[in-house]
């Protein structure tokens, strides 16, 4: 029994104390459990301090998680598994749009819209069928009176009091996002329709284009015998001068309906950016010169003077000669048209601004007021119409004007004193870089020459009746053996039976197309092509060439033109 019990003091100096009897305590054992019970007192102390600086801690540690908790940027509450709210932070509570003891013990349902209850009771029941997984769902709360967008993320909880399962939710404000993505979606959309307007306007500008194609297709052919009739001058050389006279008015108003043609199609052409212009070097003087040389007859009928001052000291630009000419057709042709009888034209050039020649074309003629100079200066507006069709025209040859000039770098402007005082129109155009003069052409096409060597026997694809018999009449008037198809079909089987040195073929054909005619003759022997067509655009001439024609003359076909191209075969030939 002495040994436990000795075990047993040396644990407890108290209990040690209490077993011994008065007569077994001594001085020196007295103190020495006097002693332990100090170090024993000590020691308590000692875990006394501890135990409380362990409790300061969790409740600091209490108070941090409570801050977190409450004033996270995130929602967070615990719920019931019926969907009670059991607790909620502040964020929470802010969303649900109530103070947090007016939240407790509410169910979440309440505060859910109605379109979003269906979804929160699914999301409801797959939270409590996971174990350790976390369910999400996005919903629309109907608190503070504007709707918020939230997302819930949910997990099963266990550690109620009352021990029955419960749920860990927390909820993220997505109202901004949701905002910024239906903006994103109706951006999207609104770039979809723009798109798709894009796509209904290129439609119907293609539409449009080919209407007009068709339409100018439509409107050339049947004035082919007349232009070829009108514009061969051996045959008008033998009539009378009163009938002379009037076949030359006649053509002469030809030559305005089919400018009127081009007109359509060029506007057409400048809006789309569609106008192709060769570059070549030419000569602005004499593209003067000529343009004056064409219209010489109707400055003599309208009684008009001319006086050409052309004195740029660098005349030669980088250009499309045929579409210059035009520009300055139309702007000579218009100061004739609107000068009063016995009045005058000047057309000068003078070195312009840095590096550009400046043509000036003035007239004695109606004027303008300044709106109308403003608006024809403006490159943006289209009122510049108004001057043309105050006198009766469609305006086009100003729109056109610009558009040529501005797609050769250059500028055109207008000026006036004002009304019935003149107005003058100014060219400015890059000179080339290169200002080494060379001969002047003194026409834009060259001389015919006056044989028909290389080229005797042609034949003829038209199958515009009145066409094919004008066109065979003239060319054999001028000593050309002619033979006439109406077809692909016939062609080929004339071109089986007879030796040809040219094929004159329109394009559009009523079983094929010329471009597909001339590579068949061609595969059989080697024979030159000149095609004619009521289409006369850039890739018109394009795969005219392609397939293999020498030239492309656009309806109605002028017969000068004509003969002209012919002896450029010819002497293609020799």
């Amino acid at each position: 029994m002495g040994t436990p019990r000795g075990r047993h003091d040396q644990r407890d100096p108290l209990a040690r104390l209490k077993q011994l009897r008065p007569e077994d305590i001594g001085p020196e054992a007295f103190r020495a459990i006097v002693l332990e019970l100090e170090v024993h007192q000590e020691e308590l102390a000692a875990q006394n301090t501890q135990l409380i600086e362990t409790q300061h801690a969790l409740e600091q540690s209490r108070d941090r998680y409570f801050d977190l908790y409450d004033f996270a940027p995130i929602g967070f509450m615990t719920l019931t598994e019926s969907g009670v709210i059991n607790d909620v932070n502040l964020t929470g509570a802010t969303l649900l749009g109530r103070e947090r003891n007016r939240v407790l013990g509410v169910p979440f349902n309440v505060f859910v819209a109605k379109d979003s209850k269906l979804a929160f009771a699914d999301h409801l029941r797959e939270s409590l069928q996971l174990e350790h997984a976390s369910a999400t769902v996005e919903l629309r709360l109907k608190a503070g009176g504007s709707p918020q967008e939230v997302q819930l993320i949910t997990r099963p909880y266990h550690g109620n009091i009352d021990g029955k399962p419960g749920l860990q939710t927390a909820l993220v404000d997505i109202t901004h996002r949701k905002h910024l993505e239906r903006q994103r979606r109706d951006a999207e959309d609104s770039r979809d329709k723009l798109r798709r307007d894009g796509e209904v306007a290129n439609a119907r500008a293609e539409a449009k284009d080919h209407f007009l194609a068709m339409l100018s297709h439509e409107l050339r052919t049947p004035l082919t015998p007349i232009m070829a009739t009108l514009s061969n001058d051996r045959l008008l050389a033998l009539a009378p001068e009163p009938l002379r006279a009037a076949l030359q008015t006649m053509k002469r108003n030809l030559d305005l309906e089919v400018r009127l043609i081009d007109d359509l199609l060029d506007v057409t052409r400048i809006a789309r950016n569609r106008l192709v212009l060769s570059q070549e070097r030419v000569s602005v003087h004499a593209i003067v010169r000529q343009v004056i040389e064409m219209l010489d007859q109707e400055i003599g009928r309208r009684g008009l003077s001319v006086t050409m001052a052309l004195e740029a000291p660098a005349e030669w630009v980088i250009g499309d000669p045929v579409r210059l000419q035009q520009v300055f057709w139309n702007l000579v042709g218009n100061a004739i048209k609107f000068s009063r009888r016995g009045g005058c034209v000047t057309v000068t050039s003078a070195a312009g601004p840095p590096g550009q020649i400046q043509v000036r074309v003035t007239d004695s003629g109606i004027g303008m007021d300044q709106d109308v100079v403003s608006s024809i200066n403006d490159e943006e507006s289209t009122a510049s119409l108004a001057p043309i069709q105050s006198s009766g025209g469609l305006g086009l040859g100003l729109v056109i004007c610009r558009g040529v000039i501005k797609g050769h770098g250059g500028t055109l402007l207008a000026s006036s004193a004002g009304i019935g005082r003149g107005s003058t129109f100014i060219v400015q155009i890059p000179i080339a870089a290169d200002l080494e003069k060379r001969n002047e052409p003194s026409r834009l096409s060259e001389q015919r020459e006056g044989d028909t060597a290389g080229v005797r026997r042609i034949l003829l694809v038209e199958d515009h009746p009145d066409s094919a018999d004008t066109l065979s009449m003239l060319l054999t008037y001028h000593d050309y053996d002619v033979y006439v198809a109406h077809t692909v079909e016939e062609a080929i089987a004339a071109a089986t039976d007879g030796l040809f040195d040219l094929v004159i073929s329109d394009v559009r054909l009523p079983d094929g197309s010329g471009l597909d005619l001339l590579p068949h003759l061609q595969s059989n022997r080697p024979i030159q092509g000149i095609a004619i067509s009521g289409f006369g655009s850039d890739d018109d001439l394009q795969r005219s060439r392609r397939a293999g024609f020498s030239a492309h003359l656009t309806k109605p076909v002028d017969f000068e033109r004509l003969l002209d191209a012919i002896q450029k075969v010819s002497r293609a030939a020799r």
